[in-house]
């Protein structure tokens, strides 16, 4: 499942779903909150980026300042399966990737 455009107010440059099984458990968290089906980098306008940990609403949970997307993408805590984790582009309505 495909983020939306705009996550917490910063475009989604990068996302990774986990499908129908989370890939794990965000500590301390409740409820829908709980379980991490999403990743996404994504970046604010003025230019900051971050890392973006999601619930499978693709509601921000968590979340992790960057200077660059490849140190944001291998930024992954390690309570959940990086195994897993396979970073897709971006892809507009208009079906043109959109990666600045």
């Amino acid at each position: 499942m495909s983020p939306p455009p705009v996550l917490d107010g910063a475009r989604v440059l990068w996302w990774a779903w986990a499908g129908e099984v989370p890939f794990g458990e965000l500590p301390g968290a409740q409820g829908d909150d709980r379980l991490v089906y999403g990743f996404a980098v994504c970046r604010y306008a003025p230019g900051q980026l971050y890392r973006f940990t999601c619930n499978k609403h693709w509601n921000v949970v968590q979340d992790a300042d960057h200077s660059n997307e490849d140190d944001a993408k291998a930024d992954i805590p390690k309570q959940y399966d990086v195994e897993r984790v396979v970073w897709y582009p971006w892809v507009g309505p208009d079906g043109k990737v959109s990666l600045t």
